[in-house]
């Protein structure tokens, strides 16, 4: 496994940490925002990758593993309840995996898979410290190496961890709520299956509300809301059978199990 007796390796490893500790400076006064520092940490990456490209031997000389690769899972090993210590592991380890998966030298495709389940590691970690922005920016990483190896479902998996994470770093109450209620119904799209039990609480829902309302019987209420809800009813299905109320009930659900079936096949087809 490459290690500092690699030339160029040691130095590039002293600038991760340097990066590092201008990075902690600056977050510990407390008046940068969670994207401000997202864009401290942008802007030291093309040093890093102009030294990584320029001092790091190619991988034929390192029997092709990755050179930054104890650098990447340091953070794993920070254990202890320090935050800040496990902050400093973690910004140090994107630092590192960053620097490498934007340098010169092609990645194999076993190694982009490893680092791609890397970002997504990282992501959750940043997530347990209170960064979810910064864990959006990896999940997402993640999601395109998982495109580049067509691997559907991981790319769907860090997708919708990403948005989760988005959901966390919103701070406008309404929108956690319609967020919130968009992942509860169908997982942002991701869990298209989940929109199925939000179909059957539909119509449970509306059969009572309709018998309720005004229905000779459940059996009819639950009879026309299946039907409804999948092709609507006529004004001949409904009248002298239903009260007003009733009837109104029934258009609702009519337009709620189009739209629902509509999002629920897009969801399906959706890359």
């Amino acid at each position: 496994m490459p290690n500092a007796s690699f030339p160029g390796v040691e130095s590039v490893i002293d600038d991760i940490a340097k990066c590092e500790l201008r990075y902690r400076d600056r977050a510990e006064e407390g008046l940068l925002s969670e994207e401000e520092l997202l864009e401290l940490l942008d802007g030291y990456l093309p040093p890093l990758i102009y030294a990584f490209d320029t001092q790091v031997p190619p991988p034929r000389e390192r029997g092709g593993a990755l050179a930054l690769q104890k650098e990447f899972y340091e953070w794993r090993g920070t254990t202890t309840g320090d935050l800040e210590a496990r902050r400093a592991a973690v910004i140090r380890s994107y630092l590192a995996s960053e620097t490498e998966r934007r340098g010169q030298f092609r990645l194999s495709r076993s190694q982009n898979g490893r680092i791609a389940a890397h970002y997504d590691a990282l992501g959750e970690e940043f997530l347990a410290l209170g960064l979810p922005g910064h864990a959006v920016l990896v999940f997402q990483v993640a999601a395109d190496l998982y495109a580049s190896l067509q691997q559907k479902s991981r790319r769907q998996r860090s997708l919708l961890s990403g948005r989760r994470a988005q959901h966390e770093a919103r701070t406008h109450s309404a929108l956690r709520f319609l967020d919130a209620a968009y992942d509860a119904i169908c997982g942002y799209g991701y869990r298209p299956f989940r929109m199925l039990g939000w179909m059957v609480l539909t119509l449970a829902v509306f059969s009572v509300v309709v018998w309720l309302t005004g229905s000779p019987g459940y059996a009819e209420s639950l009879h026309a809301c299946l039907i409804d809800f999948l092709n609507p009813l006529g004004l001949g299905d409904v009248e002298g059978i239903f009260s007003g109320t009733a009837q109104i009930l029934l258009i609702i659900e009519s337009y709620i199990g189009s739209i629902s079936m509509a999002i629920f096949f897009a969801f399906l087809v959706r890359d």
